[in-house]
């Protein structure tokens, strides 16, 4: 079951530090995390149907884009890691 972990005010929204799953791919798992998190993690993190653009997502430490972006395989021994990219909320942010 892949990993995922949740860093920063993701962490805090999540309630939880850690989220395990059995999708196989990025999308998939995104989606798993929409129909089981709260609303307010919903919002925070996605913004209708896509990941906001300061949310980043990464594979066993690399980003999605530089794999296959939300197509990108999970197996069973994958980590990802979600995390907010820059200071949401703060001038310049």
């Amino acid at each position: 079951m892949a990993e995922v972990r949740f860093l920063g005010a993701i962490r805090r929204v999540a309630g939880k530090s850690s989220f395990g799953t059995d999708a196989g791919t990025v999308e998939e798992l995104l989606e798993a995390l929409r129909r089981v998190m709260s609303p307010a993690f919903q919002e925070f993190v996605f913004e209708g149907e896509k990941l906001r653009q300061d949310v980043e997502v990464l594979v066993n430490d690399r980003n999605i884009a530089l794999l296959d972006g939300l197509k990108a395989a999970l197996t069973p021994f994958d980590q990802v890691t979600l995390f907010i990219n820059g200071a949401r909320g703060f001038p310049g942010g």
